[in-house]
Formats: C-alpha cells, structure tokens, sequence
C-alpha cells in the first residue's frame, strides 16, 4: 500500500492508534519521572521523499539525543523517544542520573535507554489491547546528533509514515520531546486490517 493511497478514515484509525499507545507511553514515562507530562493531540505524518522523516525529527534541533526500539506483530517497525540535549539532560536527572558538563556517560546513556524501554512497553501493551494480539519490542538501542544521523542509526527502514507525538512538563524542570512511531510500509496494510480498516 503506497503511503499516498490511505484515505481520511485510515489516517483516522492510525491517528487513533497513536493517540492510545503514546497517551499510556507519556502517562508511563510521566510516572517514572514524577514530572507532569502534557501530550498533543498526535499527528499522522505522511511524507514521500527520501529523508523527509529526518528531516521532520530535526526540526526539534540539530543536536539530539534519541533511543528506539524495534517492534514486531501487527504493527512492525520502530517507536523512537526524542529529546533535544538540554531536555534529554532534564531526563536523566529526573531518573537519578544526570549528564555531565553536557556529556552523556554510562548512567545518564543507560537512563535514557531505560525511558526508551518504559515508553515502548506502556505503548505496545495498549496497542495489543486494541488490536488484540501481541506485540513484541527490541531491547533500546541509543543514538545522538542530528535527526537524519539518529534515524539512520537507529531505524532499519525508509518508511515515508510517522505517527508523531509532542510532550511538554508545563512546570518547572521543563521537558520536551517527542515519540516517534514509524510503520514498516510492508506491513501497514495488516495493521488497517486489524484496526478493521483494511
């Protein structure tokens, strides 16, 4: 299925989709920080050209500091947690393991990972509520530089579909990010026939 071809009510579904797994990511990954995390309304992004999505990730900075997962079952490709640095540093020190001097080292690394791992669960465990069947995910992996050097580092895939969704702390320490959730074009087709939209 080209990623042109989805009409209004299959973004729907998708949009839908996210909206479930990213909302119980944020609330998870709200609970392990204690911080009050806000999401936006998710946005189905659908783009053709080689490197759009890259380019899109970049637009939260030229230096970031990402962690993604691999997903497989019903709905296979890749969840990515973003954060420009200054924010990814808010992280790792909410979780008890703050960088230093701006340099990431193994702690604040294995916190970041382990954020990865807490959002990719909370979100494939209300997917597979939603569709009914079991999605599996990879252990982290950890990338950090501009949006095309952590896509390329940490997707397998040049899928032209993202489910995108922003997060904010409102309140003091701030923190912005954003979880990226990139279909595998193969098999988006299986995923609309499991959301009954197929």
């Amino acid at each position: 299925m080209s990623a042109l071809a989805f009409d209004r009510r299959q973004l729907g579904a998708l949009r839908e989709l996210a909206t479930v797994g990213c909302g119980a990511a944020v609330s998870a990954l709200g609970q392990l920080t204690r911080l009050g995390l806000e999401m936006d309304t998710p946005e189905t992004w659908v783009g053709a050209e080689a490197g759009a999505i890259a380019a899109f990730l970049g637009a939260l900075g030229s230096d970031l500091v990402c962690t993604g997962v691999k997903l497989e079952g019903p709905l296979t490709g890749h969840l990515l947690l973003a954060l420009p640095e200054p924010d990814a540093e808010v992280l790792a020190m909410a979780l008890g393991a703050p960088a230093q001097a701006g340099t990431f080292g193994p702690l604040a690394e294995s916190a970041i990972m382990e954020s990865g791992n807490i959002v990719g669960s909370a979100f494939v465990s209300a997917v597979a509520r939603r569709v009914r069947e079991t999605l599996l995910l990879s252990v982290p992996t950890f990338a950090r530089g501009s949006g095309k050097a952590c896509v390329e580092r940490l997707v397998d895939h040049a899928g032209s579909v993202a489910l995108a969704t922003r997060f904010t702390s409102p309140s003091p320490p701030r923190l912005e990010g954003l979880i990226l959730v990139m279909p595998e074009p193969s098999g988006i087709k299986r995923l609309l026939d499991h959301l009954g939209e197929g």
